[in-house]
Formats: C-alpha cells, structure tokens, sequence
C-alpha cells in the first residue's frame, strides 16, 4: 500500500488576476493548501502572456510540492482582468491550455475563464443577484440580476476612464505637483510621494519639474495610497482628490440597476475611511467589503 504522502489528492486552483497582481490559491475541498502572489499576468494586444503565467505557476507549484503525486488541479478557474466577452474568454482558454501542456502538465485540468470581475461577483455572491464596485488600479462597477444577466460600467481602461480608480487617483496626484510646481495650484504635501516617484528630492523643484515634464505615468496607480495617506492626516489637495474619486466611483453603481446588495472590492476599499465614505455615498440596504476572492469563489463552487 502507497504511503498517505503519496496519495493523489485532488485539488483546485484559482487565479485572480488583477492589472497589478495576480493571486493564486490551491483549494482541498474548503481548505487552502497553499497560496501565493505572483505579478500581473494581464493579456496585451500582442499576446495573452499565458506563456508567463504558466511558468511562473509551474515553478511555484513545483517549489512548494504541489506537483504529482501530492496535489494535482483537477479544476482550474480563472479571474483575468482583460477578458469580457465570449470570443475573449475562448480566445484566452485555448491559449492558457497550450501554456498549461508547455510550462506546468501534459495532464489538462478543467478550466473556467471569467473576467476578474465576474470572479470577484462570484465570491461575494454566488448565483445570487448583486453589484460589486471595484476599486483597484482600475474601476469598473458589475450588476447581475436576477435571472443571470449582467451589466458593467466603466472598466474602459486608464487610458480613457477608470475614474476613481488606483491609476486615476496617482495621476491626479502628478497634475497637482505640476500646478503647484508651476504656480496654478496650491501647495500640497503630495509633492514627496511625488518626487520618490519620480526618484528625485522634493526640496529640488526645478528637478521635480525637469522630472515631470518627462515622467511616465505607467506606475501612477502606485500613489493612489499615498493621496489617501495625505488625505486622512489633512493635507486638502489629497482631501479633493479622495472625494473626486468617490463621487466617480458611487457614479459606476449610479449607472446600474439598484440592488440591496453591494459589494465592494479593490485595494483602495483598504482604507477605512476612505471605503467608509464610498459606503455612506451609495446607501443601499447593505454594503460589505469583499476581503478574499480567492476564499469566496472557492467556496461559492458546487462541491465536486
């Protein structure tokens, strides 16, 4: 008789994968066995960067003894930010079975695609009807009704909306150094988070603005905290921007049917108060804070 730590147990494994991060969990039963953060893994317009997904999942799930004959996935569900529509969810589960076969498996596990916000529904609410509003590097808000259909507002991307949203929140924070920099605008403390951004001092202002002139805002979304940091100790340019941000977040769930339920999710909801004053702004009958996708999907599946 094989020994107990040579048993085959079957597992699943489920993926958030956000626009700055991806997490992931291996699920017995109810039980985590093991979880990680990996970056993000979100697809691009040139390739879907499922090859880089598996090989870093690959060497995870090696690294930490995941691999046969301990826990083998048998059910894979993916969040991916970036995949919406049928053809994109298709598009993404043959590619993500060939990265599978290459980088992890030659044994293919089932696999469920779904958006990331989809995935995030799931974990607050099953099957059930609700509104979740996300607040991460993007915004995007989701309803799904009663009888299975759904709708969205915003998730247009940072590049033409996410208003409200991480990298909205840290290129407002940009704008406002620059009018203060250049005199249109009113001193803000934001200038520090701002110039370690920009990898300069904040006491050298011709620098900080040669360094402005020139900055990428690619990584803005990563001084969103910094703008609600300011914002609780005082500081009334980071005050504005917070408030800005969530008027245009209770805008999102504004756009959707009304629900008794809302969700909310995102790495900006961290902040008490500033969640707190999202909550107060959308008064529906009940407004949660969605702390574990990865627990809540997990759990909202039917048992195999």
């Amino acid at each position: 008789m094989a020994a107990a730590t040579d048993a085959v147990i079957s597992a699943r494994l489920v993926l958030d994968g956000g626009g700055t991060s991806t997490d992931v969990g291996l699920f017995d039963g109810e039980s985590v066995i093991r979880r990680t953060q990996l970056p993000s893994y979100k697809p691009a317009l040139s390739s879907a960067n499922t090859d880089l997904l598996c090989r870093d999942l690959g060497s995870w799930m090696a690294s930490a003894s995941l691999l046969p004959p301990h826990y083998t996935p048998t059910f894979v569900l993916v969040g991916m930010a970036g995949v919406w529509t049928a053809h994109e969810k298709q598009s993404y589960l043959n590619a993500l079975t060939d990265s599978w076969i290459t980088y992890v498996s030659a044994d293919v596990p089932r696999m469920v695609v779904l958006s990331d916000v989809e995935l995030a529904h799931l974990a607050a609410f099953g099957s059930q009807s609700g509104t979740v509003l996300i607040a991460g590097t993007g915004s995007i808000a989701v309803h799904r009704s009663s009888d299975g259909q759904w709708q969205r507002v915003g998730g247009w991307g940072p590049r033409i909306d996410d208003a409200g949203g991480g990298f909205w929140m840290g290129r407002e924070a940009l704008t406002a150094v620059a009018r203060m920099v250049d005199g249109r605008g009113p001193d803000t403390l934001l200038i520090r988070p701002v110039a370690a951004y920009l990898r300069t001092n904040a006491e050298d202002i011709d620098h900080v603005a040669l360094r402005l002139r020139r900055a990428s805002v690619d990584g803005a979304a990563r001084l969103a905290r910094a703008v609600l940091t300011y914002a609780d100790e005082g500081d009334a340019v980071a005050q504005e921007i917070r408030s800005s941000a969530v008027r245009e977040l209770v805008k999102l769930v504004s756009g959707l049917p009304a629900s008794s339920r809302v969700a909310l999710y995102g790495s900006l909801f961290g902040n008490a108060p500033f969640a707190s004053a999202v909550k107060a702004e959308i008064r529906q009958v009940s407004v949660t804070i969605l702390e574990d996708v990865l627990q809540g999907a997990i759990a909202a599946l039917p048992t195999p």
